[in-house]
This record gives structure tokens, C-alpha cells and sequence, in this order.
């Protein structure tokens, strides 16, 4: 990314991404934890400042989603419609898919093009505090205290704001701790926020193991997950879809690839196919 036309590119997505998320620059230079001079010197294009490293960090935050191919199968609009149902009824929701069938894709897509939307993906290796740390920059705010003070933050500013929706990823990791945590905060957004809690299979079930077995918090937060929702995997048009749109017209060609439910296998299998028919 070191041409004119590809640094006017991360400008220009710069700006769309502010605008899209309604957010101020120095609002986004708090999520990226850089300072809002270097987005004022790329916007003012006083660019030799500006090492590779920090454009592609940029470019991370506000464009990378457009390097995706994004195909609106069927699973990919009932991610978007359960995010927009959670938000505007204040719910909290599960979403539930196994690997490869797309529901990082689609939340990241979603909370890249909708304001006070904010997504973050646990890490086994966070703690409590790491986590709302990077909710909070997630939310633009700098601040630093107790993980009371920071869950009361949080609190504080969802409930002022027009159904903010929380989108955690790979929630299925989280720890007995960090749902103890995560019902508290639910509980101070009663009316104000939706969340959306996405894993894999295992997270349901997990819960509803330990609730049963009467482990602290596990009955209570499974209470407050209003409904669930299970990815079925791409349909028979969702693959022909796909196939046609990745240059793959033939319907014989097609029927080789009916059988792949999900849509990391498949895109690894049109990939191959075309890498071959290069060879």
C-alpha cells in the first residue's frame, strides 16, 4: 500500500467509515489507539509521516472488510435480521455455528456498516479486564479503573445511546468469571442494549450442562439469552449462487460442490478447482 491511488483509497475509507459508524476521528483514532493527528495528516494527505505499518493498521480497521467477497446467502441475512431483531428489542440472543459457516463474516460486515454497533471477538487469552478494556475501545472511550468502574462505564454509556447492540465473538470461550461479569452488565442495559453472543455449538451446551449442575451464574445468564439461533448451512441456490458469482458457470462443475454445507468448504474447494485448471 505505498501507491498514491491505494493511500487515497484508505482516505477515502477513512471517511466512509466515520460516516457509515457516525463516529468522529478522533473517535477512530481511539479504537485504533493511535492519535488523531495521523488521521488528520492522512485526510490533509501529508503522508510521508506515515510508515507502511500504520496504513495497514488503518486499513484493518476501516477497509479490510472491503477486500472481502461477501455473498448474501441465506445464513449470512439471518445473522443481519437476528442483530437488527436483538438491538431493536433490547434482547440478548445466541447465535450458534460450527467453523466455516460464516457468522464471523457476517457480524463483522454487519457491525462495520451500522452505528453504535460494537464487536468484539473473545480471546482465550483475555481476562475480564482485558475484555472490557477492548469493549470500551471498541466504544471510543478512554478510560482506565476497577472492572466495576469499567463495567459501570459501559453501562453508563449504553443506556444513553439509540439501541446500541454488543456483538460478542467466539463466545463460546468465555469464562465462568466473564459470565458472572457479562450478566451484570446485561443487567444494568435492561431496556437500552442488545447483545448478540456468537460460538460454536459447544457454548449452548456447555451452559446448559453447568446450569444444571447448579454452577454459580450459568442458570441465571442462560435465563437471559431470550432465543437462540442454529446456521442451517448453505442451500442448493446459495451454492449456485456462489459458484456462478466465483466464475463457475458449468452445472456439472456446480453438483461437484452440492454437498458443502459450509461456506469455508466451499470457498476452499473453488479455490483448488481454479488453481488446477491453471496447472
Amino acid at each position: 500500500m505505498t501507491k498514491l491511488a491505494e493511500k487515497t483509497e484508505i482516505k477515502t475509507a477513512v471517511n466512509h467509515y466515520c460516516k457509515v459508524k457516525g463516529i468522529s476521528k478522533n473517535e477512530l483514532a481511539t479504537q485504533l489507539n493511535i492519535s488523531a493527528s495521523t488521521l488528520s495528516s492522512i485526510e490533509n494527505e501529508n503522508w510521508k509521516s506515515i510508515d507502511q505499518k500504520m496504513w495497514q493498521k488503518i486499513w484493518n480497521k476501516v477497509g479490510r472488510i472491503n477486500d472481502l467477497k461477501i455473498f448474501h446467502t441465506k445464513d449470512f441475512k439471518a445473522v443481519e435480521d437476528l442483530c437488527t431483531f436483538s438491538r431493536n428489542n433490547f434482547f440478548m440472543t445466541g447465535l450458534i455455528a460450527d467453523t466455516g459457516m460464516g457468522k464471523t463474516t457476517a457480524l463483522t460486515s454487519y457491525s462495520h456498516r451500522t452505528k453504535e454497533t460494537f464487536y468484539v471477538s473473545y480471546d482465550k487469552t483475555m481476562k475480564p479486564r482485558q475484555f472490557f478494556a477492548a469493549l470500551l475501545k471498541e466504544m471510543s472511550i478512554q478510560f482506565d479503573g476497577s472492572i466495576n468502574e469499567m463495567v459501570n462505564r459501559i453501562a453508563d454509556e449504553l443506556n444513553v445511546m439509540e439501541s446500541p447492540l454488543v456483538i460478542i465473538d467466539e463466545a463460546g470461550k468465555i469464562t465462568h468469571t466473564m459470565i458472572v461479569y457479562l450478566q451484570v452488565l446485561k443487567d444494568k442495559t435492561p431496556l437500552s442494549c442488545g447483545y448478540v453472543l456468537a460460538g460454536m455449538p459447544y457454548f449452548k451446551t456447555n451452559l446448559i450442562k453447568f446450569a444444571n449442575k447448579q454452577k454459580e451464574g450459568y442458570a441465571e445468564f442462560y435465563r437471559r439469552v431470550n432465543l437462540w439461533h442454529e446456521l442451517e448451512g448453505l442451500s442448493g441456490n446459495d451454492i449456485v449462487f456462489i459458484c456462478t458469482e466465483s466464475g463457475i458457470t458449468n452445472q456439472d462443475d456446480q453438483k461437484q460442490f452440492r454437498h458443502k454445507r459450509r461456506f469455508g468448504d466451499l470457498a476452499n474447494e473453488i479455490l483448488l478447482k481454479k488453481l488446477n485448471a491453471r496447472n
